[in-house]
């Protein structure tokens, strides 16, 4: 019979679940007491001769206790659980071959030609789904009981807290890495959804463009404007959400250069321009007299004051000022004003995270990911500055506060 192909899935943030499994299982093997009684647990909870808590690597699986079974390990090609672990459900295969699914699959076709299976997710607190508590047998079965299915979720949940006090057992001192890890997944994350979207984002500017160059009346011009308007500005958010990410990675080196303060404001606020029109809200800068010059990474400091200036459109009210100035202590302020009440202190404090510093998604008024904040932090920071906000007379402001050698002298 010839060998059945490999059918093992694999989730968007396998590489970061890898590192998770090699972090917090470690070196864990077969023979904890703890983990065997688990194994007899669920075989007699799914009356089956076999039951496994298994651990999914990249290359194969290997079981932390077993009952039935003879094997240490298997390939990945013949795991079950490879599928159990892309999702937080049990998976419930009362006959495999009646499963298009799993009916060609390896481990039914050859031995142990397994008939029933039922697992769970072992999910650890990080959300990573490392391995199953799974019963199988090579006769079908009546499908579970939702009670049955709940224990034997239970014991999934009890063996991952489990392995995490083993974990903080070995590694009282440096639990710094898992969040590492959480941190390199949330960013794949970012970065795959950036790029799923720049494509259908492209087809619908460049249509846009050309719907541009055909339409004749002054109103729907004004339209067609306010569609390529909208989609640039997504374009923008989009490479902020990934930029973003890198720049969490700490990875980026800032280019240091002399950037004309007047093409810096306006490179920042040209593209939110006509969504603040349909608003009825305009924009204006200004750089004061002694700032002419900024040294910095031109194309990060846009980043965050367009950040910023969207933050003000969005949540606040009436014209909107950008301004570059000098501050009595020498300091450089490029700020933000409107006429709203602004982003509260502690909302800046917050903006160390994304996704963070807004009132709840299910009932704030206003949309956002709360991701304009914390990128002009984190740019302000790079250049060892950053980011306050207050308010002057009736205005409300947010600055960027830069160190006063970033503020060259006037022009000669």
């Amino acid at each position: 019979m010839e060998k059945p192909s490999v059918r093992f899935p694999f989730a968007s943030n396998e590489h970061a679940r890898l590192k998770e499994v090699r972090e917090v299982v470690g070196p864990a093997r077969n023979g904890d007491p703890v983990l065997q009684r688990v194994a007899d647990r669920a075989s007699v909870l799914l009356g089956s001769p076999a039951a496994v808590v298994s651990v999914v690597e990249s290359e194969h699986q290997w079981f932390l206790a077993r009952v039935g079974i003879d094997l240490d390990a298997t390939p990945r090609d013949y795991s079950i659980c490879s599928r159990t672990i892309m999702s937080n459900e049990p998976l419930v295969l009362a006959d495999t071959l009646k499963n298009p699914e799993f009916a060609a699959h390896p481990a039914v076709m050859l031995e142990p030609r397994v008939r029933f299976y039922v697992g769970a997710p072992i999910i650890l607190s990080s959300g990573f789904r490392v391995g199953s508590v799974c019963a199988l047998d090579t006769q079908p079965h009546e499908p579970p009981t939702r009670e049955t299915l709940d224990q034997l979720v239970q014991l999934a949940a009890e063996t991952a807290a489990y392995l995490e006090t083993l974990y903080a057992e070995r590694n009282a001192d440096r639990t710094d890495r898992r969040e590492r890890i959480k941190s390199d997944a949330q960013k794949e994350f970012l970065s795959l959804v950036g790029h799923e979207f720049r494509t259908p984002l492209t087809v619908l500017l460049g249509n846009a463009l050309l719907l541009r160059a055909r339409v004749e009346g002054a109103t729907e011009q004004r339209m067609v404007d306010a569609i390529s308007a909208s989609g640039r500005h997504l374009h923008h958010l989009i490479e902020h959400v990934i930029r973003f990410s890198n720049l969490d990675s700490g990875e980026l080196v800032l280019a240091e250069e002399s950037i004309v303060c007047n093409d810096l404001l306006s490179a920042a606020a040209t593209p939110i321009g006509p969504i603040a029109q349909a608003s009825d809200r305009a924009i204006s800068t200004f750089c004061a007299k002694d700032v002419s010059i900024v040294r910095g990474d031109g194309e990060q400091l846009s980043i965050a004051l367009t950040a910023l200036i969207t933050n003000a459109v969005t949540h606040g009210e009436g014209a909107i000022e950008v301004s570059a100035r000098r501050c009595d202590d020498g300091t450089l302020s490029m700020a933000v004003y409107d006429d709203g009440d602004g982003p509260r202190a502690d909302q800046i404090e917050k903006a160390d995270r994304p996704f963070m510093i807004g009132s709840d998604v299910d009932t704030r008024q206003k949309s956002g990911l709360g991701l304009g904040l914390p990128l002009a932090k984190r740019i302000v920071q790079l250049h060892g500055g950053w980011l306050q906000s207050g308010r002057e007379g009736a205005r409300a402001l947010v600055e960027l506060r830069l160190p006063g050698w970033r503020c060259a002298p006037p022009l000669a």
